[in-house]
């Protein structure tokens, strides 16, 4: 009799510099084994010159990077395992790559799963947002698993190569500060018709990359779905906060649709779900395990303000947009207020000019997902004590927020290069407490565009619109919504080159408006997750235990504020008999009324050691 049993699988890809041999192996041992249970194989690639990878990285998201990739994607479909359907799968640098692959439209690429990823490179990444500079690319090959690098070669000789011929990356990002050319290649905002696969989405809310999940949503043209929860830079299954959900779950019913072509009810799904946060003062803490709120499930997408397609140079598409219920208040005097009435106790005007290192409260800029990880933020109040606020009175009911908060303002400022920040928060009704709900950032000479920044005319009153982060929220009846503008975000953001005073303008003619966009379609018909599952995974052994600390000083002589963060990530015994070792030193400096003095320290060590037991008699 024939055999029945299928010897031909999809594929799933996932092509990273992240180091398969001890820098993603033990998350790949539980996720991509569980996929390949469900009868589709798994590939994992170190990018050219990263790992076990022969060559030289030469830049992220590269041609070389596509290129190399496109041969990769065939030689998948040549294998007699293969059935020539390949997905691409991946977190971050894999989540990129996957929807930047997709805009060429390979042959054998069948979909795309894609978390924690962006669809503009300038815009939503890490480049300009203060973060810290990759170095892993520079690291030697793992001497057990040499992958294209002869068997036989000089590891160290092998190391020293990259050394020699890597280009520090923060290199090319200071070398291209506005949106040019660089950021376009790669941005598949460019033009998201040329998506035409499949593409399943998932973003957190603790991460940096929430706002392009909104973004893609609306505007690819493709199947997609979208899970946005509550999580930080790492998988739903075990990230934090929680509630972590049975992600790969969700990604087999997903696959066996669109790749097997299995009738499982995946097509009538709502295309979109969302943890609704529901933000009080118990949250208020550095490290928060779990986030209250509940799943909700949405097939009508939210609109993105204009303002970002233009200051991008974006071709403006509206088709099939709905007017979303806005919500307006008007800034007048130190409120927030229904109506633009401006009486005549009001001020005309009103001026800020922030100390450095307003920002305190701010959390981590990219938030990692690991439960010990101090990413969240604080009670705002001590930002809020160093900023202009505008406060509105108590909600009457309850306010569900989903969408882009923006404001419009009228501002002028003393300097020609001034930075602004506005977050949106509610005050809690008992305890009074500041909590985040939304931010924006903008270097004001970006004020008009960002490929063509111009200084600012002092005293020129100009008319700034500034989208806030992306929100899903319940703000219980009571609280009161506070606006805070700010003219630093340290260390968030690297401050303006000199401390400047910008001064918003109320008048009736042009007033100052905060635009919330509040929910207005719900969908039922899906249920909550499961819990989470995965396979089994490398038997290691801890030698040492993680931690972390974050220690905040300020010198009241010098008034030089200092953020620490000292991180072990631990120590690990590979079942292949090598330890993996790492640690990190970050420190976060700057004078409270001089922002030339900022200055940022980062020392990361990271070593695998061959451990043998020998044993003499």
């Amino acid at each position: 009799m024939e055999s029945t049993v299928d010897t031909k699988f999809p594929a799933i890809l996932e092509y990273l510099p992240y180091r398969k041999a001890d820098g993603t192996s033990i998350r790949d041992e539980i996720r991509l084994k569980y996929l390949a249970g469900f009868g589709y194989v798994s590939v994992r690639i170190d990018i050219r010159g990263s790992g076990n990878s022969e060559g030289i990285f030469d830049d992220e998201y590269s041609y070389q990077e596509r290129a190399d990739c496109t041969e990769i994607l065939e030689w998948i479909a040549e294998q007699t395992w293969s059935n020539g359907k390949i997905v691409m799968f991946g977190k971050s640098w894999g989540g990129f790559n996957g929807l930047q692959m997709a805009a060429l439209q390979p042959k054998h690429l069948a979909g795309v799963i894609s978390a924690y990823s962006t669809d503009d490179r300038y815009s939503d990444d890490i480049h300009y947002c203060g973060g810290c500079i990759p170095a892993g690319e520079a690291c030697p090959p793992h001497p057990e698993y040499q992958g294209g690098i002869e068997a036989k070669s000089d590891l160290f000789a092998v190391w020293k190569d990259r050394l020699d011929n890597l280009v520090p990356l923060d290199t090319y990002w200071f070398k291209h500060q506005t949106r040019n050319s660089y950021w376009r290649h790669g941005s598949i905002c460019e033009n998201y018709s040329k998506i035409e696969c499949p593409v399943l989405l998932i973003g957190g809310f603790a991460d940096l990359y929430t706002d392009p999940v909104f973004r893609m949503m609306h505007k690819l043209k493709c199947q997609k779905r979208a899970i946005l929860g509550p999580w930080g830079h790492q998988w739903p299954d075990q990230a934090f906060p929680g509630p972590q959900i049975g992600i790969l779950q969700e990604f087999v019913r997903w696959l066996d649709h669109f790749i097997k072509g299995i009738q499982n009810g995946v097509e009538n799904e709502p295309e979109m779900s969302v943890y609704q946060l529901h933000p009080n003062s118990s949250e208020l803490h550095s490290i928060v395990p779990t986030r209250k709120g509940e799943w909700i499930h949405i097939d009508h997408m939210p609109s993105y303000p204009i303002e970002h397609d233009q200051r991008n140079g974006l071709a403006e598409n509206h088709d099939n947009v709905l007017e979303d219920e806005k919500l307006k208040y008007y800034l007048s005097g130190s409120c927030l207020k229904s109506e633009p009435i401006l009486d005549s106790a009001s001020p005309a005007k009103v001026s800020l000019c922030s100390p450095q290192q307003t920002g305190t409260a701010s959390g981590n800029w990219l938030g990692w997902g690991f439960l010990k990880h101090p990413d969240h933020s604080l009670d705002q109040r001590i930002d809020d004590g160093r900023s202009l606020c505008f406060d509105s009175s108590p909600l009457l009911d309850d306010l569900e927020l989903f969408g882009f908060p923006s404001v419009q303002l009228s501002l002028s400022s003393n300097q020609p290069n001034a930075l602004l920040c506005v977050r949106l928060c509610a005050i809690e009704t008992e305890t009074c407490a500041s909590i985040l709900v939304a931010r924006g950032i903008l270097n004001l000479t970006h004020f008009n565009s960002h490929e063509h920044p111009e200084e600012l005319e002092i005293n020129k009153i100009y008319n700034i619109d500034l989208t806030l982060s992306g929100v899903c929220a319940r703000l219980s009846a009571g609280y009161r919504l506070r606006l805070a503008v700010s003219t630093a975000y340290w260390p968030f953001v690297w401050p303006s080159p000199q401390s400047a005073t910008v001064t918003i303008h109320l008048n009736r003619s042009s007033p100052s408006v905060l635009i919330l966009p509040r929910l207005a379609h719900k969908c039922s018909s899906k249920p909550d997750f499961d819990l989470p599952e995965i396979a089994p995974g490398l038997k290691e052994i801890t030698i040492r235990d993680d931690s972390i600390s974050s220690i905040r000083t300020f010198d009241e002589i010098n008034e030089i504020s200092t953020l620490k963060i000292t991180k072990d990530n631990g120590c690990i015994l590979y079942p292949d008999g090598h330890l993996f070792d790492e640690t990190s030193d970050s420190v976060y400096e700057i004078n409270e009324y001089g922002p030339q003095t900022a200055r940022v320290q980062i020392q990361r060590n990271a070593k695998t050691i061959p451990y043998r037991t020998i044993c003499r008699s």
